[in-house]
């Protein structure tokens, strides 16, 4: 995976600011849990500014992220994935996906790969 999944140099300085403040880089890798789900939460400085306060080194508690702030049909997908892909915390339909348009199905798929694969310190 290369540095180029990145929406816009904001999104990544979002992520890589989050993920060093967290402490979940091991090994010159960043966890893959917290950074598929901070991939999705920081991509978007709105979605992030709502969804920051529910994010600590202990956990991100998206089940109480959904039930208190209000997220567009599309969003409310991205941040069930997230919690999905932290720690199975959501059950996302994978027909869900087909609700996104362009850019954030994009972003969901990328969020799978960053998963999958995970991100190494050094792409960066």
């Amino acid at each position: 995976m290369t540095k180029n999944i990145f929406r816009s140099a904001e999104h990544r300085s979002r992520f890589i600011e989050s993920m060093q403040r967290l402490g979940k880089i091991y090994d010159g890798k960043y966890d893959p849990e917290y950074a598929s789900a901070l991939y999705i939460l920081t991509a978007d400085l709105s979605t992030w500014q709502k969804t920051s306060d529910y994010i600590s080194q202990h956990g991100i508690d998206v089940e109480e992220m959904l039930q208190e702030v209000d997220f567009s049909g599309g969003y409310g997908v991205l941040i069930s994935l997230a919690g999905n892909l932290f720690n199975n915390q959501q059950h996302l339909d994978p027909l869900e996906f087909l609700r996104l348009d362009e850019a954030n199905f994009h972003l969901a798929l990328n969020a799978l790969k960053v998963r999958r694969d995970g991100l190494l310190l050094d792409e960066f």
